[in-house]
C-alpha cells in the first residue's frame, strides 16, 4: 500500500511516545514493502509549536517526509478553550475546532491531502489530540485511518473526537481497554482493530554500563518518561519519599530517566537524561520498574521493561497498564500509599518472584506485541478496509 503517515511532529531526536510509535510503525512498514511517506508540520517543539525547519520533501533515516507550515495560533483563544475544557465548561463544535486550530494544524497540509486522490493508498494519522490528525480525517481525500492513542480523560469526551472515530474509514487501537474506551465514546464507530506496536528486545547489556555511568548503587526503582503531573510523578516521589522515611534502613533508590519537572533535593533520588544507547542496561540495572501514570494507550516504556524481564509496578487506575499486568502475570498495581509500601517491600526482597513476573511479562510481550504480530494485524485489518472502500468508491 502506499501509505501517508499524518503526525504533528517528526524528527530524529524526538523521543515522546507518539512520536516513537510513528517512526517505528513506518520504519517497519516500510521494510515490509509499504511505500512509507510522513506528512508533518515544520515544527519540532510540542509547546511553541514554532516552525523550525524548511517545507517541503527531506529524508529522515530511511523515510521520506514531507513538511508543511504550521498554522499561526491565538494562543489567548486557545487558552481560553483549554481552561474550558479542563474545568469541564461544555464548548460548541465551533469553539472544539477553534482550539483544535490554535494548537497545531497545518492549512497547507490539508489542501495538499485534498487535492491528492492518488498519491495515498490510504492515510493514516495519530493521535487523536492534535489539529493535524482531526482536519486531516475532514481534508483526505484518500480512505482515513485513525490510531487514536485515546487516554480517558476530558478531551477525549469533545464531539470532535466521536465524529472522527464514527466517520473514519477504520481505528487502529493499541490496547483493548483502549478500544473499549473509544466504544463508549462513540457507539457508531467505524470498524476497528487491536493493532498495538511492535517491539523488538535490544542485545543484552550488564546492568553494570549503567550503573557505572551514573554512580547509582543500591537497589534501584526504576521511572522512565517525562516528568510531570500528566504522568503522576509527584505521586511517585511522594510515595518513595513517604516510604524512605518509614524504611529508614532502606538503601532502595529512585532513578528517574527522562526530562520535565524538578525532582526534590534528596540523596536517594536521581534525574537522569535518556541515552537510549545503553536502553537494556539501563532496565537490567532496575530492580523494580514503575510506570505511575493513569492516562496511557498502550505504555512503550512498560513493554521495554518487560523485555529486559523486569517486574513491573503499575497504578489501579490505568485501565491499560493494569490490563497488560493482569494478561501477562508480569506485574501488580497499586492505588494507595500503603499498597505502594507493601509491593515495594516484597519486591525488594523476594528476587525469584521478581524474576517470574519479569519472565512473564516478557514472554507475553513477544507473543502479543512482536512485530510479526502487529504487522500481520495490521495488514489484515487495514488492507481489508482500503480493499472494501475502493470497491465502493468504483461502484
Amino acid at each position: 500500500m502506499r501509505i501517508g503517515l499524518v503526525v504533528p511532529r517528526f524528527g530524529e531526536r524526538l523521543v515522546g511516545g507518539a512520536e516513537m510509535h510513528a517512526r517505528q510503525l513506518a520504519e517497519r512498514l516500510q521494510r515490509a514493502g509499504h511505500d512509507i511517506e510522513i506528512v508533518t508540520t515544520c515544527a519540532l517543539d510540542h509547546h511553541t509549536w514554532r516552525n523550525e525547519l524548511p517545507p517541503g520533501q527531506s529524508v529522515v533515516g530511511d523515510l521520506r517526509v514531507l513538511r508543511f507550515p504550521a498554522d499561526n495560533r491565538d494562543l489567548g483563544i486557545h487558552g481560553e478553550m483549554e481552561r474550558a475544557i479542563t474545568h469541564g465548561f461544555p464548548l460548541s463544535v465551533e469553539e472544539e475546532l477553534l482550539w483544535l486550530r490554535h494548537g497545531v494544524s497545518s492549512s497547507a497540509m490539508e489542501e495538499y491531502l485534498a487535492s491528492s486522490p492518488t498519491r495515498y493508498d490510504v492515510v493514516l494519522a495519530m493521535p487523536y489530540l492534535f489539529g493535524t490528525t482531526y482536519f486531516a480525517s475532514v481534508a483526505a481525500a484518500s480512505p482515513f485511518v485513525v490510531i487514536p492513542c485515546l487516554h480517558d480523560e476530558a478531551y477525549a469526551r469533545l464531539a470532535f473526537v466521536r465524529s472522527m472515530l464514527e466517520n473514519a474509514t477504520g481505528v487502529l487501537f493499541n490496547a483493548h481497554p483502549e478500544s473499549d474506551l473509544g466504544l463508549r465514546l462513540a457507539p457508531e464507530i467505524a470498524r476497528w482493530e487491536v493493532v498495538g506496536m511492535g517491539f523488538d528486545p535490544d542485545p543484552p547489556q550488564p546492568p553494570s554500563v549503567f550503573r557505572s555511568k551514573h554512580g547509582v548503587e543500591g537497589p534501584i526503582l526504576l521511572y522512565v518518561g517525562r516528568r510531570e503531573g500528566g504522568k503522576n510523578t509527584p505521586l511517585l516521589i511522594d510515595h518513595f519519599m513517604r516510604y524512605k522515611h518509614r524504611r529508614a534502613g532502606s538503601d532502595l533508590q529512585l532513578v528517574l530517566v527522562g526530562s520535565g519537572e524538578p525532582v526534590p533535593k534528596h540523596p536517594a533520588i536521581h534525574a537522569i537524561e535518556i541515552d537510549w544507547s545503553y536502553r537494556d542496561s539501563m532496565y537490567r540495572a532496575a530492580t523494580i520498574f514503575c510506570q505511575p501514570s493513569t492516562n496511557e494507550s498502550l505504555s512503550i516504556v512498560v513493554m521495554q521493561a518487560w523485555l529486559a524481564q523486569r517486574a513491573v509496578v503499575v497504578h489501579a487506575d490505568c485501565a491499560v497498564t493494569v490490563d497488560h499486568c493482569r494478561r501477562s502475570n508480569g506485574g501488580v498495581w497499586f492505588r494507595s500509599y500503603a499498597e505502594f509500601e507493601a509491593i515495594v517491600d516484597r519486591l525488594v526482597g523476594d528476587e525469584p518472584l521478581r524474576r517470574t513476573l519479569g519472565e512473564s511479562g516478557r514472554r507475553w510481550v513477544g507473543e502479543t506485541y512482536s512485530w510479526e504480530s502487529v504487522l500481520d494485524r495490521f495488514d489484515r485489518a487495514v488492507g481489508s478496509w482500503v480493499g472494501s472502500e475502493a470497491v465502493t468508491s468504483g461502484s
